[in-house]
Protein backbone atom coordinates (compact mmCIF):
# COMPACT_ATOMS: atom_id res chain seq x y z
CA UNK A 1 0.00 0.00 0.00
CA UNK A 2 1.48 3.41 -0.93
CA UNK A 3 2.81 5.44 1.97
CA UNK A 4 3.76 9.05 2.60
CA UNK A 5 7.49 9.68 3.14
CA UNK A 6 9.49 12.75 4.10
CA UNK A 7 13.22 12.71 3.27
CA UNK A 8 15.74 14.94 5.03
CA UNK A 9 18.85 15.58 2.93
CA UNK A 10 17.10 14.14 -0.10
CA UNK A 11 19.85 15.00 -2.59
CA UNK A 12 22.53 13.08 -0.71
CA UNK A 13 24.32 10.30 -2.60
CA UNK A 14 22.50 7.62 -0.62
CA UNK A 15 19.23 9.48 -0.13
CA UNK A 16 18.55 10.47 -3.75
CA UNK A 17 18.35 6.94 -5.21
CA UNK A 18 16.34 5.80 -2.17
CA UNK A 19 13.82 8.62 -2.72
CA UNK A 20 13.64 7.73 -6.43
CA UNK A 21 13.07 4.06 -5.64
CA UNK A 22 10.28 4.92 -3.17
CA UNK A 23 8.64 7.19 -5.75
CA UNK A 24 8.82 4.48 -8.43
CA UNK A 25 7.11 2.14 -5.98
CA UNK A 26 4.13 4.49 -5.94
CA UNK A 27 4.75 6.25 -2.64
CA UNK A 28 4.24 9.97 -2.08
CA UNK A 29 7.73 11.36 -1.43
CA UNK A 30 8.57 14.85 -0.19
CA UNK A 31 11.80 16.25 1.18
CA UNK A 32 14.36 19.00 1.51
CA UNK A 33 18.07 19.51 1.09
CA UNK A 34 20.10 22.43 2.42
CA UNK A 35 22.46 22.27 -0.57
CA UNK A 36 20.65 20.41 -3.34
CA UNK A 37 22.60 19.11 -6.32
CA UNK A 38 20.71 20.76 -9.23
CA UNK A 39 21.05 17.69 -11.45
CA UNK A 40 19.69 15.35 -8.78
CA UNK A 41 16.92 17.74 -7.81
CA UNK A 42 15.69 17.88 -11.41
CA UNK A 43 15.78 14.09 -11.72
CA UNK A 44 13.85 13.63 -8.47
CA UNK A 45 11.25 16.24 -9.38
CA UNK A 46 10.72 14.49 -12.70
CA UNK A 47 9.89 11.35 -10.71
CA UNK A 48 7.33 13.25 -8.64
CA UNK A 49 9.41 13.97 -5.55
CA UNK A 50 8.30 17.30 -4.08
CA UNK A 51 10.77 19.70 -2.46
CA UNK A 52 9.01 21.45 0.42
CA UNK A 53 9.09 21.90 4.22
CA UNK A 54 7.40 19.09 6.19
CA UNK A 55 3.64 19.45 6.45
CA UNK A 56 1.09 17.20 8.10
CA UNK A 57 1.77 13.60 9.11
CA UNK A 58 4.05 11.17 7.32
CA UNK A 59 4.07 7.41 7.54
CA UNK A 60 7.83 7.60 7.81
CA UNK A 61 10.51 10.26 8.01
CA UNK A 62 13.92 9.25 6.66
CA UNK A 63 17.04 11.33 7.26
CA UNK A 64 20.62 11.13 6.11
CA UNK A 65 23.39 10.36 8.58
CA UNK A 66 24.38 14.02 8.47
CA UNK A 67 20.93 14.99 9.80
CA UNK A 68 20.52 12.22 12.36
CA UNK A 69 21.37 14.57 15.23
CA UNK A 70 18.47 16.80 14.09
CA UNK A 71 15.92 13.98 14.07
CA UNK A 72 13.99 15.57 16.97
CA UNK A 73 12.96 18.39 14.63
CA UNK A 74 10.85 15.92 12.66
CA UNK A 75 9.13 14.14 15.57
CA UNK A 76 5.93 16.18 15.25
CA UNK A 77 5.45 14.99 11.66
CA UNK A 78 5.99 11.28 12.28
CA UNK A 79 3.41 8.57 12.10
CA UNK A 80 3.95 5.04 13.45
CA UNK A 81 7.08 4.58 11.34
CA UNK A 82 8.96 7.24 13.27
CA UNK A 83 12.26 8.75 12.12
CA UNK A 84 14.60 6.30 10.41
CA UNK A 85 18.13 6.49 9.08
CA UNK A 86 18.60 5.96 5.38
CA UNK A 87 20.11 2.49 5.87
CA UNK A 88 17.20 1.30 8.01
CA UNK A 89 14.66 2.33 5.37
CA UNK A 90 16.69 0.74 2.57
CA UNK A 91 17.02 -2.50 4.56
CA UNK A 92 13.23 -2.66 4.86
CA UNK A 93 12.87 -2.24 1.09
CA UNK A 94 15.52 -4.88 0.38
CA UNK A 95 14.06 -7.45 2.79
CA UNK A 96 11.40 -8.80 0.36
CA UNK A 97 13.87 -8.72 -2.53
CA UNK A 98 16.88 -10.90 -3.34
CA UNK A 99 19.71 -8.59 -2.41
CA UNK A 100 23.24 -8.79 -3.71
CA UNK A 101 25.00 -6.53 -1.19
CA UNK A 102 28.21 -4.80 -2.25
CA UNK A 103 30.15 -4.00 0.92
CA UNK A 104 33.62 -2.92 1.99
CA UNK A 105 35.61 0.17 2.85
CA UNK A 106 35.95 1.39 -0.74
CA UNK A 107 35.05 0.46 -4.30
CA UNK A 108 31.35 -0.07 -3.54
CA UNK A 109 30.03 2.60 -5.89
CA UNK A 110 32.23 1.53 -8.79
CA UNK A 111 31.31 -2.16 -8.46
CA UNK A 112 27.61 -1.34 -8.00
CA UNK A 113 27.73 0.92 -11.06
CA UNK A 114 29.47 -1.74 -13.16
CA UNK A 115 26.70 -4.16 -12.23
CA UNK A 116 23.99 -1.58 -12.93
CA UNK A 117 25.57 -0.89 -16.32
CA UNK A 118 25.49 -4.62 -17.14
CA UNK A 119 21.88 -4.89 -15.92
CA UNK A 120 20.84 -2.06 -18.23
CA UNK A 121 23.00 -3.18 -21.17
CA UNK A 122 21.81 -6.80 -21.03
CA UNK A 123 18.19 -5.97 -20.06
CA UNK A 124 18.38 -8.15 -16.96
CA UNK A 125 15.34 -8.38 -14.69
CA UNK A 126 17.01 -6.82 -11.66
CA UNK A 127 16.90 -3.61 -9.65
CA UNK A 128 19.88 -1.65 -8.42
CA UNK A 129 21.01 1.28 -6.32
CA UNK A 130 24.30 3.17 -6.76
CA UNK A 131 25.57 5.63 -4.16
CA UNK A 132 27.20 7.93 -6.72
CA UNK A 133 26.16 9.52 -10.01
CA UNK A 134 26.90 7.24 -12.99
CA UNK A 135 27.68 8.72 -16.37
CA UNK A 136 24.98 7.64 -18.77
CA UNK A 137 22.28 6.11 -16.58
CA UNK A 138 20.28 6.68 -13.38
CA UNK A 139 21.43 5.99 -9.85
CA UNK A 140 18.61 3.51 -9.33
CA UNK A 141 16.63 0.88 -11.16
CA UNK A 142 13.31 -0.18 -9.68
CA UNK A 143 12.22 -3.78 -9.20
CA UNK A 144 9.24 -5.37 -7.49
CA UNK A 145 9.37 -7.52 -4.38
CA UNK A 146 10.73 -11.00 -5.02
CA UNK A 147 13.14 -9.81 -7.73
CA UNK A 148 16.93 -9.61 -7.46
CA UNK A 149 18.45 -6.27 -6.60
CA UNK A 150 22.07 -5.10 -6.45
CA UNK A 151 23.07 -2.37 -4.01
CA UNK A 152 26.04 -1.00 -2.19
CA UNK A 153 25.58 -1.13 1.57
CA UNK A 154 27.41 1.31 3.80
CA UNK A 155 28.95 0.32 7.14
CA UNK A 156 29.74 3.85 8.36
CA UNK A 157 26.68 4.21 10.63
CA UNK A 158 26.24 0.50 11.48
CA UNK A 159 22.96 0.20 9.54
CA UNK A 160 24.67 -2.64 7.64
CA UNK A 161 23.57 -4.71 10.63
CA UNK A 162 19.96 -4.52 9.38
CA UNK A 163 20.63 -6.30 6.06
CA UNK A 164 20.31 -10.03 5.33
CA UNK A 165 21.41 -10.42 1.72
CA UNK A 166 21.08 -13.30 -0.67
CA UNK A 167 24.66 -12.72 -1.82
CA UNK A 168 27.31 -10.67 0.01
CA UNK A 169 30.19 -9.28 -2.05
CA UNK A 170 32.89 -7.92 0.25
CA UNK A 171 35.52 -5.93 -1.62
CA UNK A 172 37.97 -5.23 1.19
CA UNK A 173 38.20 -4.85 4.95
CA UNK A 174 40.31 -1.74 5.42
CA UNK A 175 39.78 -0.03 8.76
CA UNK A 176 37.96 3.24 8.05
CA UNK A 177 34.98 4.32 10.17
CA UNK A 178 36.70 3.91 13.51
CA UNK A 179 33.93 5.72 15.39
CA UNK A 180 31.64 2.82 14.42
CA UNK A 181 34.01 -0.17 14.24
CA UNK A 182 37.04 0.81 16.29
CA UNK A 183 39.61 -1.74 15.16
CA UNK A 184 40.23 -4.72 12.88
CA UNK A 185 38.64 -7.10 15.37
CA UNK A 186 35.39 -5.14 15.52
CA UNK A 187 35.37 -4.80 11.75
CA UNK A 188 35.92 -8.53 11.29
CA UNK A 189 33.11 -9.32 13.72
CA UNK A 190 30.76 -7.09 11.73
CA UNK A 191 31.60 -8.98 8.52
CA UNK A 192 31.15 -12.32 10.27
CA UNK A 193 27.66 -11.30 11.40
CA UNK A 194 26.79 -10.09 7.90
CA UNK A 195 28.09 -13.29 6.30
CA UNK A 196 26.16 -15.38 8.82
CA UNK A 197 22.96 -13.60 7.78
CA UNK A 198 23.75 -14.12 4.09
CA UNK A 199 21.45 -16.76 2.65
CA UNK A 200 23.31 -18.16 -0.34
CA UNK A 201 26.87 -17.04 -1.04
CA UNK A 202 29.72 -14.87 0.23
CA UNK A 203 32.28 -13.50 -2.26
CA UNK A 204 35.56 -11.88 -1.20
CA UNK A 205 39.00 -11.22 -2.75
CA UNK A 206 41.66 -13.85 -2.38
CA UNK A 207 44.29 -12.94 0.21
CA UNK A 208 42.15 -10.73 2.48
CA UNK A 209 42.75 -12.29 5.89
CA UNK A 210 39.95 -10.49 7.73
CA UNK A 211 37.32 -11.41 5.16
CA UNK A 212 38.61 -14.96 4.75
CA UNK A 213 38.42 -15.56 8.49
CA UNK A 214 34.94 -13.98 8.74
CA UNK A 215 33.68 -16.11 5.84
CA UNK A 216 35.02 -19.32 7.37
CA UNK A 217 33.47 -18.58 10.75
CA UNK A 218 30.10 -17.69 9.23
CA UNK A 219 29.74 -21.19 7.68
CA UNK A 220 27.94 -19.65 4.70
CA UNK A 221 29.21 -21.00 1.35
CA UNK A 222 31.90 -18.69 0.00
CA UNK A 223 34.30 -18.19 -2.88
CA UNK A 224 37.55 -16.24 -2.98
CA UNK A 225 38.14 -14.28 -6.19
CA UNK A 226 41.64 -13.80 -7.58
CA UNK A 227 42.12 -10.09 -8.23
CA UNK A 228 45.11 -8.54 -9.97
CA UNK A 229 46.02 -5.19 -11.47
CA UNK A 230 44.95 -1.71 -10.47
CA UNK A 231 41.90 -0.74 -8.44
CA UNK A 232 39.56 -0.70 -11.43
CA UNK A 233 40.72 -4.10 -12.68
CA UNK A 234 40.20 -5.56 -9.22
CA UNK A 235 36.76 -3.98 -8.97
CA UNK A 236 35.84 -5.38 -12.40
CA UNK A 237 36.85 -8.90 -11.30
CA UNK A 238 34.65 -8.62 -8.22
CA UNK A 239 31.78 -7.20 -10.28
CA UNK A 240 31.94 -10.13 -12.69
CA UNK A 241 31.85 -12.61 -9.80
CA UNK A 242 28.87 -10.73 -8.35
CA UNK A 243 27.04 -10.75 -11.68
CA UNK A 244 27.51 -14.50 -12.05
CA UNK A 245 26.34 -15.11 -8.47
CA UNK A 246 23.27 -12.90 -8.85
CA UNK A 247 22.27 -14.73 -12.04
CA UNK A 248 23.64 -18.28 -11.54
CA UNK A 249 21.87 -19.56 -14.64
CA UNK A 250 23.41 -16.94 -16.90
CA UNK A 251 26.68 -16.87 -18.78
CA UNK A 252 28.66 -13.66 -18.43
CA UNK A 253 32.04 -12.44 -19.66
CA UNK A 254 33.96 -9.22 -18.95
CA UNK A 255 32.37 -7.80 -22.09
CA UNK A 256 29.19 -7.34 -20.00
CA UNK A 257 30.83 -4.15 -18.73
CA UNK A 258 31.78 -2.85 -22.17
CA UNK A 259 31.06 0.83 -22.69
CA UNK A 260 30.99 1.64 -18.98
CA UNK A 261 31.57 5.40 -18.75
CA UNK A 262 32.42 5.65 -15.06
CA UNK A 263 31.08 7.78 -12.25
CA UNK A 264 31.18 11.42 -11.32
CA UNK A 265 33.96 12.19 -8.81
CA UNK A 266 35.83 8.97 -9.62
CA UNK A 267 38.75 10.22 -11.65
CA UNK A 268 36.44 12.87 -13.11
CA UNK A 269 38.05 15.33 -15.51
CA UNK A 270 36.69 18.73 -14.50
CA UNK A 271 38.77 20.88 -16.86
CA UNK A 272 41.14 20.48 -19.79
CA UNK A 273 42.04 23.25 -22.21
CA UNK A 274 45.19 21.60 -23.51
CA UNK A 275 47.39 23.50 -21.07
CA UNK A 276 45.68 23.17 -17.71
CA UNK A 277 44.24 19.79 -16.76
CA UNK A 278 42.15 19.32 -13.59
CA UNK A 279 40.81 16.07 -12.18
CA UNK A 280 38.72 15.29 -9.10
CA UNK A 281 38.60 12.00 -7.22
CA UNK A 282 36.51 10.92 -4.23
CA UNK A 283 39.38 9.01 -2.58
CA UNK A 284 39.27 9.60 1.18
CA UNK A 285 40.83 6.52 2.81
CA UNK A 286 44.66 6.34 2.83
CA UNK A 287 44.70 3.30 0.54
CA UNK A 288 42.42 5.03 -1.96
CA UNK A 289 44.34 8.31 -1.86
CA UNK A 290 47.62 6.50 -2.39
CA UNK A 291 46.27 4.45 -5.29
CA UNK A 292 44.83 7.51 -7.03
CA UNK A 293 47.97 9.59 -6.64
CA UNK A 294 50.19 6.77 -7.88
CA UNK A 295 48.09 6.57 -11.04
CA UNK A 296 47.99 10.36 -11.48
CA UNK A 297 51.56 11.44 -10.80
CA UNK A 298 53.63 9.27 -13.20
CA UNK A 299 51.77 10.74 -16.16
CA UNK A 300 52.94 14.21 -15.23
CA UNK A 301 55.25 15.99 -17.59
CA UNK A 302 53.82 19.28 -16.36
CA UNK A 303 53.97 21.09 -13.07
CA UNK A 304 51.54 19.41 -10.67
CA UNK A 305 49.44 20.56 -7.73
CA UNK A 306 47.59 18.22 -5.38
CA UNK A 307 44.82 19.56 -3.12
CA UNK A 308 43.55 17.11 -0.50
CA UNK A 309 40.39 17.75 1.51
CA UNK A 310 40.21 15.32 4.46
CA UNK A 311 36.78 13.84 5.17
CA UNK A 312 35.65 13.57 8.82
CA UNK A 313 37.60 14.47 11.95
CA UNK A 314 37.56 10.88 13.20
CA UNK A 315 39.23 9.60 10.03
CA UNK A 316 41.78 12.41 9.96
CA UNK A 317 42.69 11.83 13.60
CA UNK A 318 43.09 8.09 13.10
CA UNK A 319 45.03 8.27 9.82
CA UNK A 320 46.92 11.58 10.00
CA UNK A 321 50.30 9.84 9.84
CA UNK A 322 49.20 7.66 6.91
CA UNK A 323 47.94 10.66 4.96
CA UNK A 324 51.15 12.54 5.70
CA UNK A 325 53.24 9.66 4.35
CA UNK A 326 51.19 9.34 1.16
CA UNK A 327 51.15 13.08 0.49
CA UNK A 328 54.87 13.38 1.13
CA UNK A 329 55.43 10.65 -1.47
CA UNK A 330 53.49 12.79 -3.93
CA UNK A 331 55.69 15.73 -2.99
CA UNK A 332 58.80 13.61 -3.57
CA UNK A 333 57.42 12.74 -7.00
CA UNK A 334 57.42 16.44 -7.87
CA UNK A 335 53.99 17.71 -6.85
CA UNK A 336 53.19 20.73 -4.73
CA UNK A 337 50.80 19.46 -2.03
CA UNK A 338 48.13 21.43 -0.18
CA UNK A 339 45.74 20.26 2.55
CA UNK A 340 42.34 21.96 2.73
CA UNK A 341 40.21 22.19 5.90
CA UNK A 342 38.49 18.99 7.02
CA UNK A 343 34.98 18.36 5.71
CA UNK A 344 33.12 17.51 8.92
CA UNK A 345 30.27 15.41 7.45
CA UNK A 346 28.13 16.28 10.52
CA UNK A 347 30.87 15.41 13.03
CA UNK A 348 31.69 17.66 15.98
CA UNK A 349 35.02 19.47 15.48
CA UNK A 350 38.00 17.76 17.07
CA UNK A 351 41.31 19.67 17.42
CA UNK A 352 43.19 16.38 17.06
CA UNK A 353 41.37 15.63 13.81
CA UNK A 354 42.17 18.88 12.02
CA UNK A 355 44.14 19.13 8.79
CA UNK A 356 47.06 20.54 10.76
CA UNK A 357 47.62 17.08 12.25
CA UNK A 358 48.58 15.82 8.79
CA UNK A 359 51.15 18.61 8.48
CA UNK A 360 52.54 17.78 11.94
CA UNK A 361 53.09 14.18 10.85
CA UNK A 362 54.85 15.10 7.60
CA UNK A 363 58.58 14.27 7.35
CA UNK A 364 61.12 16.89 8.33
CA UNK A 365 61.71 19.29 5.47
CA UNK A 366 58.35 18.65 3.85
CA UNK A 367 56.76 21.62 2.11
CA UNK A 368 53.17 20.34 2.38
CA UNK A 369 51.04 23.37 3.21
CA UNK A 370 47.69 24.09 4.78
CA UNK A 371 45.43 25.87 2.31
CA UNK A 372 42.05 27.54 2.10
CA UNK A 373 39.65 27.40 -0.86
CA UNK A 374 40.84 30.88 -1.91
CA UNK A 375 44.36 29.45 -2.36
CA UNK A 376 43.02 26.87 -4.80
CA UNK A 377 41.25 29.53 -6.84
CA UNK A 378 44.34 31.77 -6.82
CA UNK A 379 46.64 28.95 -7.98
CA UNK A 380 44.19 27.73 -10.61
CA UNK A 381 43.68 31.26 -11.93
CA UNK A 382 47.44 31.80 -12.16
CA UNK A 383 47.81 28.51 -14.03
CA UNK A 384 45.14 29.52 -16.53
CA UNK A 385 46.79 32.88 -17.11
CA UNK A 386 50.34 31.50 -17.22
CA UNK A 387 52.22 29.93 -20.07
CA UNK A 388 53.27 26.60 -18.59
CA UNK A 389 51.32 23.33 -18.64
CA UNK A 390 49.90 22.43 -15.23
CA UNK A 391 47.99 19.46 -13.82
CA UNK A 392 45.76 19.89 -10.78
CA UNK A 393 44.28 17.06 -8.70
CA UNK A 394 41.52 17.61 -6.16
CA UNK A 395 41.29 14.61 -3.84
CA UNK A 396 38.75 13.85 -1.13
CA UNK A 397 35.08 13.22 -0.40
CA UNK A 398 34.26 16.68 0.88
CA UNK A 399 32.24 19.52 -0.58
CA UNK A 400 35.01 21.56 -2.23
CA UNK A 401 34.68 19.46 -5.40
CA UNK A 402 31.52 21.39 -6.27
CA UNK A 403 33.11 24.81 -5.83
CA UNK A 404 36.11 23.77 -7.93
CA UNK A 405 33.89 22.34 -10.64
CA UNK A 406 31.82 25.53 -10.70
CA UNK A 407 35.00 27.63 -10.95
CA UNK A 408 36.24 25.74 -14.00
CA UNK A 409 32.77 25.67 -15.59
CA UNK A 410 32.82 29.47 -15.70
CA UNK A 411 36.03 29.49 -17.76
CA UNK A 412 35.20 30.24 -21.37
Amino acid sequence: MPARYYMGGVCGMGMAPLAAFLADEGNAVEGFDDSPNPELRERLENLGVRFRPPSGRYDRVVVSTALWRRRGEFAAFCGPGGVARRGECWADLCAPRKLTAIVGSHGKSTVSALLAHAINRLSLDCGYLVGAIPNGFAMHGYCAAGKPIVSEIDESDATIEYFSPEVAVALNADLDHTDTYADDRKLGEMFERLFSRTRRLVIYPEGDEILSRAAARSQTPSIAVKTVGDYFEKNAAMALAALRATFPNGSFAPSAFGGFAGLQRRGEKIFDDGKVFAISDYAHHPNEVGAFLRSFLPQSGAETDVFFQPHRYTRTRRFAADFAKILSEAETAGARVFVLPVYAASEIPDPLGESSEIIKNAPKGSQIKLAEPCDFFRIAKAALEGGKPRRIALVGAGDFHFAAKKFFAQIK
